[in-house]
């Protein structure tokens, strides 16, 4: 398992190219679980970063149609699709160490075989591993909202990453987001509107109702304990 989360990268002189990532680093500690489930049981579902396209159907050893969640957290909406939608192939990112633990425990619990997993910064496994035209559905639910505006710059839906992720997904697949960040949600919207690869879903070309192929996380529950408003937005490659 590479401990490398980015591509180092340097400019004509040599000298290193700081770039503006859309995670903060974090003092990730592991529980004496997630290293364990890292340990056994990462060779049988994780994927290394690698700068070449994936042949999905070979890893996957199927040709169902494949769903990429960015951003899986500890795991819970993944795992659960991937027990309930066996004739779907799961693919998740994540950049948190502990989640990419947790993940692994709860793959093993419950023998799940349609799941892999890359431990690398999405916006570089997108560019560099993911071929054209492959996705059916692509989720990316509560990413960073980096709510100070200073930050905004930091958010990982601008409309360079969207136009990427469009050359990705089949015709007619789907972008799934969900916020809780009435700023990031309107930031969204702005972004995609003028990406003519995407169609809105919304009747009002603004949100969508909560899609049940997103179950409630502890994170979403915490979100909603706290009064936010959770925003959900569906768009289909055109």
């Amino acid at each position: 398992m590479n401990n490398n989360i980015f591509t180092l990268k340097y400019k004509k002189d040599g000298t290193f190219m700081r770039e503006i990532h859309s995670f903060a680093s974090r003092n990730n500690r592991l529980t004496i679980s997630q290293i364990n489930a890292i340990q056994k049981y990462w060779t049988h579902i994780g994927i290394d970063f690698q700068m070449n396209l994936l042949n999905l159907e070979s890893i996957f050893n199927s040709q169902d149609p494949l769903v990429l969640e960015i951003g899986f957290g500890s795991g819970e909406n993944i795992i659960h699709n991937a027990i309930n939608y066996p004739k779907k192939n799961f693919l998740g990112i994540e950049v948190y160490k502990s989640g990419i633990g947790s993940c692994l425990n709860l793959a093993y619990l419950y023998k799940i075989k349609n799941l892999k997993i890359i431990y690398y910064d999405a916006i570089e496994v997108i560019k560099y591993m993911i071929p054209n035209h492959i996705l059916s559905v692509v989720q990316i639910f509560f990413p960073d909202p980096w709510d100070k505006k200073r930050h905004h710059k930091r958010r990982l839906l601008k409309k360079k990453f969207l136009k990427i992720v469009a050359t990705k997904l089949i015709i007619n697949g789907i972008l799934q987001i969900a916020t809780d960040s009435e700023s990031y949600a309107f930031d969204i919207l702005n972004e995609i509107k003028n990406i003519h690869q995407y169609c809105n879903l919304s009747k009002n070309n603004d949100f969508t109702v909560r899609s049940t192929f997103r179950i409630m996380t502890k994170f979403e529950n915490k979100a909603r304990l706290k009064g936010n408003h959770v925003f959900d937005l569906m768009f289909q490659t055109i």
